[in-house]
């Protein structure tokens, strides 16, 4: 059975001739004829009775007819809605996010994404960078953006910007802008945890600097920036923030930025989607927001 045949079989049926019926679907009488009687084999049913001047349902055929009708109503609403998806009028768009991008990079960049496609639903997961890597592999979210990368051959990694991550405190812990990296390793640190792309890139850059990483005084490892500078505000300890979350204490005076000689931490972010997938229009749309022109 075929949906040509159904779509043959409902013309007939409206217009109780094989002729006109043919017509509607641009078929020849003789060719509409052939579609009846193949369906008719098929379903081991007659569904029209013949006659010189009329064509009419039997029994079987108008019980036939009330399912072909939903069929042809569907397959008509699911061409709909494709139609509908490709021209992003009604879509839906699951991203992976790490911590910074999902608090400071994709609230920023929504207004600007809704107002252009607002029948686009974007629906956010947050994790850390090793786990939005886990999602995207697994096809849990058709994009991710993170702040670290790996070499893996199954994602295509696109940079969309920079950042600072700085050493911060709370004012008057110490009365100097900058320490060693030996003065460093006696300050009681706060870490995140492990698979924090923060935390990899204070690593990356400690090792590079000569400093092990398992050297630090680490005093607490906590599970988001939130948590790390509600910590240092209340005096627990230092942290490597990213300039992006604490950018407001730092303006304000509430935390205290000091510099690590010899230690720059700059970090990349990335957007990330699957190799070799085709991408939905709507992430399409959203990276090139995110200002990645290359698919």
């Amino acid at each position: 059975m075929t949906l040509k045949q159904l779509e043959v079989f409902l013309a007939v049926a409206d217009t109780r001739s094989f002729s006109k019926g043919g017509e509607l679907v641009s078929l020849a009488q003789s060719t509409a004829s052939q579609h009846i009687r193949a369906l008719e084999e098929e379903l081991g049913a007659r569904l029209f009775d013949r006659s010189a001047t009329m064509v009419r349902l039997t029994e079987a055929g108008r019980l036939f007819y009330e399912h072909a009708s939903n069929i042809s109503r569907q397959c008509s609403a699911a061409l709909e809605a494709v139609r509908r998806f490709q021209g992003l009028e009604q879509a839906s768009l699951q991203i992976g996010a790490s911590t910074m991008p999902a608090a400071c990079l994709i609230p920023d960049l929504l207004g600007k994404f809704s107002s252009q496609y607002p029948g686009v639903r974007l629906e956010v997961t947050q994790a850390d960078t090793r786990e939005v890597t886990t999602m995207l592999l697994n096809d849990q979210v058709e994009l991710a953006v993170v702040g670290g990368r790996n070499e893996l051959d199954q994602i295509r990694f696109f940079e969309i910007g920079t950042e600072r991550i700085v050493l911060v405190m709370r004012p008057g812990r110490i009365t100097k802008s900058f320490v060693s990296t030996n003065e460093l390793q006696k300050m009681p640190l706060i870490v995140r945890e492990t698979g924090s792309g923060t935390r990899l890139a204070v690593e990356t850059a400690l090792t590079k600097a000569g400093v092990a990483p398992n050297s630090l005084q680490v005093v607490a490892q906590l599970g988001s920036s939130e948590a790390v500078r509600r910590a240092v505000l209340s005096g627990a300890g230092c942290a490597f923030v990213s300039t992006l979350s604490a950018s407001h204490e730092l303006a304000d005076g509430l935390l205290q930025e000091v510099e690590v000689a010899g230690l720059a931490v700059i970090r990349s972010y990335y957007a990330a989607v699957r190799s070799g997938r085709t991408l939905s229009p709507a992430a399409q749309a959203f990276l090139q927001l995110l200002g990645v022109s290359e698919q």
